[in-house]
């Protein structure tokens, strides 16, 4: 699953993000599902409720306290959900594959993802934005590796009120 793709679906459908940033509507299923890589058998029999629950279980990973809490919580979902490795050869190419239960597959290509991020790049890099009013979740793939905002505009909202804060108590 592309990490954008992840990213879009935990801060559209999670709970918590929505709150944070009074957005009752959950956004539109659009190609989401799809880009994420499951296959539309899958994607098509998703409800609402599954795709809020799968959304809260990742912003769980996210907001969970550092580094080793993130790893014991998606390694214990991938035992959980019983997620099995594979190779195939396709076109004289040899690629890796993963199987899990079709319930299970949009949860699966999450943790999957996390993972790769986890153990391949600097793992203190997932956030959920520090803004007040927000709880979306973010990635941090600047060069220098310090993001704590969600966008811009978040970063801009805060900057705002924290200037507005120091003209206020200055005498």
């Amino acid at each position: 699953m592309p990490l954008d793709t992840l990213v879009e679906l935990v801060n559209g459908w999670g709970v918590e993000p929505r709150r944070a940033g009074a957005r009752s509507v959950v956004p539109p299923l659009a190609d989401h599902v799809g880009r994420a890589g499951v296959p539309a058998s899958v994607a098509d029999v998703l409800t609402d409720s599954e795709l809020i629950q799968f959304a809260d279980t990742v912003f769980g990973i996210f907001a969970s306290g550092g580094t080793a809490a993130r790893v014991a919580a998606i390694s214990g979902l991938l035992t959980r959900i019983d997620v099995r490795p594979d190779l195939t050869l396709e076109d004289g190419d040899v690629r890796r594959r993963w199987w899990a239960d079709a319930d299970d597959a949009l949860l699966a290509a999450a943790l999957l993802a996390l993972r790769a991020q986890l153990s391949d790049e600097d793992p203190a890099r997932l956030g959920v934005c520090v803004d007040g009013g927000c709880a979306d979740i973010y990635i941090d793939v600047s060069p220098a590796g310090r993001r704590r905002f969600c966008s811009v505009t978040c970063q801009n909202r805060a900057r705002a009120a924290r200037y507005r804060r120091t003209r206020r108590s200055a005498p």
